[in-house]
């Protein structure tokens, strides 16, 4: 099939498995069942029906509001369909029909999933990293049956950036937290340690340009507890689409 019917079915796949990142965003943090429980009103409990779970227009339909108590729906829910699909609309751009899209598409949702539930609980859950783990070995896997030379980059990638944060955290005391580790571990499996690298630093570079200004104007402590799963988050699927666009960026200063 060309690639233009990709580039408009997989983003539109995307508004729906954007619609289960939120069930999960919700549900995990609470230790809720999410896999066989129907989708329901917070507020109320209303089970919704399957034209209530139409991403982006059942929320439009209804004007942001639950049909049952017409309590409000937050706007993160449109939000995070909207934003799944973009992610995956980059994929898709940037790798094609290939044998990598699948686990980009399967990463970025994962780290959009994390990225909320650890900006707003600072725990980034370990079912999450158990899946992204399971994505890096099956990848693995397919590119050592394939032939692909990328498995040693990949095997150094998951210690590349988890062992030195690892340091850090037992030399400070819980200055880096478990879950970041844990990350870096599990998307190096998928990035090589090259672009592991790269995802740490451009995670430093988002981290200091949005966090700084906030604490400066809020006067916090600089002990604050910031979470850096987010930021590690945006700087590993940067690395993972445009790695070598940086990479070679960088290289060409010497």
């Amino acid at each position: 099939m060309p690639c233009s019917y990709w580039t408009v079915m997989v983003p539109i796949f995307g508004l729906f498995v954007g619609s289960f990142a939120n069930v999960l965003i919700c549900r995990i943090p609470k230790g809720e069942e999410w896999v066989r429980t129907p989708s329901h009103c917070m507020t109320c409990g209303h089970r919704l029906a399957w034209f209530e779970l139409i991403p982006v227009v059942s929320w439009l339909l209804q004007g942001g509001k639950c049909r049952a108590c017409k309590s409000p729906v937050s706007l993160r829910y449109p939000a995070i369909e909207l934003i799944n699909a973009l992610l995956w609309l980059i994929c898709v751009l940037v790798f094609g029909v290939s044998a990598f899209l699948p686990v980009s598409l399967a990463a970025s949702t994962c780290l959009l999933v994390l990225s909320v539930i650890d900006w707003e609980t600072r725990e980034i859950p370990d079912g999450i990293q158990l899946f992204l783990l399971a994505v890096g070995l099956v990848w693995n896997g397919y590119a050592l049956w394939a032939g692909l030379d990328i498995w040693l980059s990949n095997l150094i990638g998951f210690f590349a950036v988890s062992v030195p944060l690892l340091i850090i955290a037992v030399a400070t005391k819980g200055g880096m937290g478990g879950g970041d580790i844990k990350l870096t571990a599990v998307c190096g499996l998928i990035l090589g340690w090259q672009r592991s690298l790269l995802s740490l630093a451009l995670a430093a570079i988002l981290g200091t340009i949005v966090m700084l200004p906030r604490h400066i104007a809020e006067k916090r402590d600089r002990n604050s507890e910031i979470p850096f799963g987010p930021f590690l988050a945006s700087g590993i699927f940067l690395s993972m689409c445009f790695g070598e666009v940086f990479l070679k960026w960088y290289l060409s200063f010497f």
